[in-house]
């Protein structure tokens, strides 16, 4: 069943309507007066592309070729996320001494 929404709520809502149709590829009646006047639906290639993939990455499977072992890939990520985040707190610490210098 499709939904319906009368063209004032649709004018208010428009932006979330139209999430509402990408997300669940469900057309939306807008009527007026009870009449349906008009129809939000998805576009064709999307509405397609959704029926044939339900996986966010569908799209760039085997586009990516893997020069090491997934055990190795997730070690270097961990590595980069320590690294990462060993240099934030650097910079907070350089922030805090460099603020800590204006005030005085």
């Amino acid at each position: 069943m499709n939904k319906t929404v009368s063209i004032v709520a649709a004018r208010r809502e428009l932006g979330r309507l139209a999430e509402e149709v990408r997300r669940t590829g469900q057309p939306v009646i807008l009527t007026r007066r009870g009449q349906a006047v008009a129809r939000i639906a998805p576009e064709p290639a999307i509405a397609a592309g959704r029926s044939r993939a339900r996986d966010a990455f569908a799209e760039l499977r085997g586009t990516v070729r893997l020069n090491c072992t997934l055990d190795e890939l997730q070690s270097a990520v961990r590595d980069l996320r320590t690294e990462f985040g060993a240099n934030l707190d650097r910079r907070a610490v350089a922030l805090r001494r460099r603020a800590t210098r204006r005030r005085a």
